[in-house]
């Protein structure tokens, strides 16, 4: 026994306990947040991975079917490229826009306008491409607008 324990309240010092235990308790707390903040950080860096990746895709379908409209002969390009035909590229566009999440023949599909471009033999396209990615209610776009010239 402390005397000077003794001497002051006339009982016998008891030994602080529970002290390390609440500690070891607001460590875990800190480090509970932590990982919860890191799991944050992940699962957002994984959904801007795959909103890229989805993006990159649709600039790949959208300048490809430029580059094909560019290789074809201009005063057959609306046939060609006519949704409500159903032409071959247009057909070929709608295939590869089905890459994408979310598009179908009936959902998302893509857009497509060929009018008379500022010269007498140009044709000016326009050619929105849309995907929804799983879980996301938004339905993203990529556009895109061209001139093509007869050679």
């Amino acid at each position: 026994m402390c005397k000077r324990c003794l001497a002051l309240h006339q009982h016998p010092c008891r030994e602080q306990s529970g002290g390390l235990l609440l500690e070891a308790l607001v460590a875990l707390l800190i480090f509970s947040f932590g990982l919860l903040a890191m799991a944050g950080l992940h699962a957002r860096a994984v959904r801007h991975f795959n909103d890229a990746q989805y993006r990159a895709n649709a600039a790949e379908v959208v300048h490809g079917a430029i580059g094909a409209m560019r290789g074809a002969d201009s005063t057959t390009l609306a046939t060609r490229f006519d949704p409500s035909a159903r032409g071959t590229g247009w057909l070929a566009l709608l295939d590869q826009a089905k890459r994408l999440p979310g598009v179908s023949d009936t959902q998302n599909v893509p857009t497509l306008q060929i009018v008379d471009g500022p010269t007498a033999g140009s044709r000016q396209v326009l050619l929105d491409v849309f995907w929804q990615p799983p879980g996301d209610a938004r339905i993203h776009r990529y556009a895109a607008s061209t001139v093509i010239a007869a050679n």
